[in-house]
């Protein structure tokens, strides 16, 4: 059952909610090049169905007639949920249903009407959410090159428009935006999202290896890929490189201001753009939709804190969690050992990250640390207008 609980580190102990992945398959046959799961589980390849998935949703279930919520079950993290025939996730959906167990389900593929059915019937009792992942707002050639086998961009949000018209809410994430394609035609693209039906645009930024460098340049714009940065907060050499701080404020500005005009909820996935998010009463997944749904705490929290008190302390952060009643502390203890050691683990990662002022700062770029105070305050909005072109 650990094997469902995300390992840690400090973009997922510090910034995720969603650790419990419900991995219905051993790979995924999508072939997205950019794929940040061939780093966990090796290349793409013909999947096979991971049945102790049945396991991990019966035991939420067992929790929730305790009386307990619990983390929503991402279906999934590392391969798509709906590759043909997809048997094992209908099924999978089913038995959630049974045990009222809250799901979210993020997809580039089209389920199929059985699939909608039973999304329709998990909705109706504010047990599903569908994201759906969605790159650019036009189909272009260079999307079919970086996701081979991935339903066109009409395709996804024909899916967006059915689904929400059954009642199902849906999220699109733009995931990830690549530097050259997802930010063309950004006030387009999320006035289709909103025409659509869909309530909320969750934002990841492309994450990608130094040797992948050379071909997104070439489909993209070489002045689209100059000045990368190191993915790891506090190194400055690392294997996988993202944009510049400065482009990526700068986009997400726009994806907030589009958002809001539109009514649609915003936020960013693991990128700690918290100052952002808008409305502040939803967390980065979504969970706000559903029901039987806890989460654990992270920096959004203690964002939070600063956001409505003006500073706070790193230690704040778990008063809120116990004032908001969040999984932690004494609270883990009522969980299947399983779930509690999981939970626990990122806690105790998450109570080091509170340690490292400076680490706080590159994960959550909302923030900054007073050494003399040893207080958070927000950060001065000083990086308006730079970064690429």
């Amino acid at each position: 059952m650990r094997n469902f609980i995300i390992g840690t580190s400090s973009h997922i102990s510090g910034l995720c909610h969603s650790i419990v992945r419900g991995e219905l398959f051993t790979t995924c046959s999508v072939g997205c090049i950019y794929c940040y799961a061939r780093w966990y589980r090796g290349p793409h390849g013909k999947p096979k169905p991971i049945f102790e998935v049945f396991k991990l949703i019966k035991s939420l279930g067992e929790v929730i007639r305790e009386g307990y919520p619990v983390i929503p079950i991402r279906f999934s993290a590392l391969s798509d949920p709906f590759q043909p025939p997809a048997k094992i996730t209908l099924k999978a959906l089913k038995i959630a249903l049974r045990n009222e167990v809250p799901v979210v389900i993020n997809t580039k593929l089209i389920p199929s009407e059985r699939h909608l059915k039973v999304l329709e019937d998990l909705a109706s009792n504010n047990l599903a959410i569908l994201q759906v992942s969605i790159p650019a707002d036009k189909d272009y050639k260079e999307v079919k090159v970086i996701e081979p086998f991935a339903p066109s961009i009409e395709e996804r949000f024909k899916l967006v428009e059915k689904a929400s018209s059954l009642g199902i809410p849906v999220i699109v994430r733009v995931q990830p935006l690549i530097p050259g394609l997802g930010d063309r035609n950004v006030e387009n693209f999320v006035e289709r999202v909103a025409e659509s039906g869909a309530i909320m645009v969750i934002l990841e930024f492309l994450r990608i290896e130094k040797e992948l460098m050379p071909l997104f340049s070439k489909l993209f714009g070489e002045e689209n890929y100059k000045s990368w940065v190191s993915y790891l907060p506090l190194s400055q050499e690392a294997p996988l490189l993202q944009p510049p701080l400065e482009y990526r404020i700068r986009v997400a500005e726009i994806f907030s201001r589009e958002s809001s005009k539109f009514g649609l909820y915003f936020s960013t996935c693991k990128e700690g753009l918290y100052h952002l998010h808008e409305p502040k009463d939803v967390d980065c997944c979504g969970f706000k939709f559903l029901g039987n749904s806890t989460r654990r705490p992270t920096l959004w929290d203690l964002f939070l804190e600063v956001y409505e008190k003006g500073k706070a302390r790193g230690e704040d952060l778990w008063v809120r969690c116990e004032r908001e009643g969040l999984l932690c502390r004494d609270k883990l203890k009522l969980y299947p050992p399983w779930l509690y050691k999981g939970l626990r683990m990122h806690e105790k990662r998450l109570e080091s990250i509170l340690k490292k002022p400076r680490l706080v700062e590159k994960l959550v770029p909302s923030l900054t640390h007073d050494e003399e105070e040893e207080v958070f305050y927000l950060k001065a909005n000083s990086t308006r207008g730079s970064g690429m072109k």
